[in-house]
């Protein structure tokens, strides 16, 4: 079949206007082993095509899956690299319920049964706080996608765009990013990817190390302030020594308050801004709340913010901030 041909039939796949018959046709297609080469280049080429703001339920999603890869379909059908990623965008990236598929290096398996989140940072930065309790912040426009709970052997998530990763350390259970062509994975430790479309991958180092691989090899080991860049279509990986903390301030001075309680949050800005801050009395100490600061505000302006949240007020004396509040239910 013409390429053309065969990027019609994706597009009428996508878009449930296909027919039985030319639904016969692309999966015979996609299942021949001859075509493998010739999938990984059509699927690069519509990666983005398929992209979708759609929700749809999990019973809808199920029975997509479940037509790609029926009970038929199952003893025989061999995905490659390069499907599974077109698909996943297409099934997934705007869906509320997918299953999540895992690249392996030389033949894929879909995982089934597996709920994953999709967040999406639009036009703020966004934190996440992952299942095993590692964090994400996402810079605007990136996209991150983890099941709901890491069961297995790997803790695995794919990210588009860049975010800054803090992983908690566990020996048993390596953490895997899959970003653009590239295959991050550690154990425990701080990094930065950054893999937008049309650009070089780069990976820059915090804390601890990473070992970074295509799926052909392995591109290198980095440890703190040694930065790889990989210019995809060139398949060119180069290491160089960076001021990590440069790379990085692009989220350095977020502040994220979720579900936090006043005395929790006040420490975090006595910290963050060196100034001692002392409650008044015990008054108003655990009342939560949950806010943003993105712009570089000043301790005053944050003050101002949650003592407005929480019924309290604050004055200053002798560099040092007195915070007096009432009760959460009062």
């Amino acid at each position: 079949m013409k390429n053309e041909e065969i990027s019609e039939l994706l597009g009428k796949y996508a878009q449930n206007t296909i027919s039985e018959e030319e639904k016969s046709v692309l999966f015979n297609h996609l299942n021949a082993s001859s075509n493998v080469e010739f999938e990984k280049r059509l699927m690069e080429k519509d990666w983005d095509l398929f992209q979708s703001d759609e929700t749809i339920g999990e019973s809808k999603a199920n029975k997509i899956f479940n037509e790609i890869v029926g009970e038929e379909e199952k003893k025989s059908f061999k995905l490659n690299f390069a499907w599974i990623g077109w698909a996943a965008v297409f099934l997934i990236a705007g869906f509320s319920t997918f299953y999540f598929l895992k690249p392996e290096t030389q033949k894929i398996t879909a995982k089934v049964n597996v709920a994953v989140v999709n967040v999406v940072a639009e036009t703020e930065h966004k934190k996440i706080v992952l299942p095993d309790g590692s964090t994400v912040i996402l810079n605007n426009g990136a996209v991150l996608l983890y099941p709901q709970h890491f069961d297995g052997n790997t803790r695995e998530v794919t990210l588009k765009g860049e975010g800054y990763f803090d992983i908690v350390h566990d020996p048993a259970k390596p953490f895997i990013v899959y970003a653009g062509k590239v295959k991050t994975t550690v154990l425990g430790t701080a990094f930065n990817i950054k893999a937008i479309e049309g650009q070089k991958v780069v990976i820059t180092v915090t804390r601890g190390k990473v070992s970074v691989q295509d799926h052909q090899k392995l591109l290198g080991v980095l440890t703190p302030n040694q930065q790889l860049t990989f210019d995809e279509k060139r398949k060119m990986p180069s290491l160089t020594k960076v001021i990590s903390q440069e790379v990085v301030d692009w989220q350095a001075k977020d502040i994220f308050f979720e579900d936090i309680t006043m005395k929790d949050a006040i420490e975090v800005l006595a910290k963050r801004f060196g100034t001692k801050i002392t409650f008044v009395d015990d008054a108003g100490k655990n009342c939560r709340f949950t806010t943003t600061f993105q712009k570089g505000e000043s301790l005053d302006e944050i003050l101002q913010v949650i003592t407005s949240f929480n019924n309290a007020a604050y004055v200053t004396k002798a560099n040092e901030i007195f915070i007096s509040g009432k009760d959460c239910n009062n």
